[in-house]
């Protein structure tokens, strides 16, 4: 029999903060600072999910300087610097996120983090929008070995918190938290207010919400339903 659910898991951009402002600021700061091409908004969203590292490597590749570890690293540097200016700069909480996170909290259920950004980043964005206090356990890219697709953050996280796999939800906006969840052995909820759309996914989540109102009925009805 399936138990009720006991914890939620959310990855951060573009779940619960539209950090896509801040983090195509920082890029392009750094790029320019290197003498190099800017990328459009929409380069930077098809890439949120896959941490920072994807992206200078994307940026690197798309000038013609992939393959070129110095590069990258000096790249990477810069925008670490240029992020960690302005953490915040262009970012918003989602609507509903801490009405949710305080239903969630009251209800006990335990809330982690699991997110592909670099630690030092991720904590500056939380500690800037006042987040961290609602989460027990925060993983963020280079916490473990692996980083999501991989189920090893979630399972660590669930270990952790010593509850079954099948009492957990993960919460995200990408094929790489669909894939984690499935990889894990947690159902999945995809937010469609993210940066990926739905019909661009190869593994379907469980259930999918379009604000995070609709969070709650799922989480009553655990045991019964499915919502797609």
């Amino acid at each position: 029999m399936t138990s009720p659910v006991r914890a939620l898991i959310f990855d951060l951009d573009g779940t619960l903060v539209d950090t896509l402002d801040g983090i195509a600021n920082a890029i392009n700061c750094a790029l320019m600072r290197h003498g190099l091409a800017p990328l459009t908004i929409s380069e930077v969203a098809d890439r949120v999910g896959e941490g920072g590292t994807a992206l200078v490597e994307y940026a690197l590749k798309k000038t013609g300087h992939e393959g070129h570890s110095e590069r990258v690293a000096q790249l990477q540097e810069s925008y670490f610097q240029a992020y960690l200016s302005a953490p915040i700069h262009g970012t918003r909480i989602f609507p509903d996120v801490i009405p949710m996170l305080e239903r969630a909290q009251a209800r006990n259920l335990d809330l982690a983090i699991c997110t592909n950004k670099a630690g030092v980043l991720a904590e500056a964005v939380l500690e800037g929008l006042g987040l961290t206090r609602y989460f027990r356990f925060l993983v963020y890219g280079d916490s473990l070995p692996y980083r999501k697709p991989h189920p090893g953050p979630i399972k660590w996280i669930v270990g952790q918190m010593g509850v079954p796999l099948e009492a957990c939800v993960m919460v995200g906006d990408t094929e790489n938290d669909v894939l984690a969840a499935r990889n894990s052995g947690v159902r999945s909820v995809f937010v469609s207010f993210g940066y990926s759309k739905l019909e661009s996914l190869r593994s379907q989540p469980d259930w999918v919400v379009h604000h995070f109102d609709q969070l709650d009925p799922i989480l009553r009805n655990f045991d019964r339903q499915r919502h797609t």
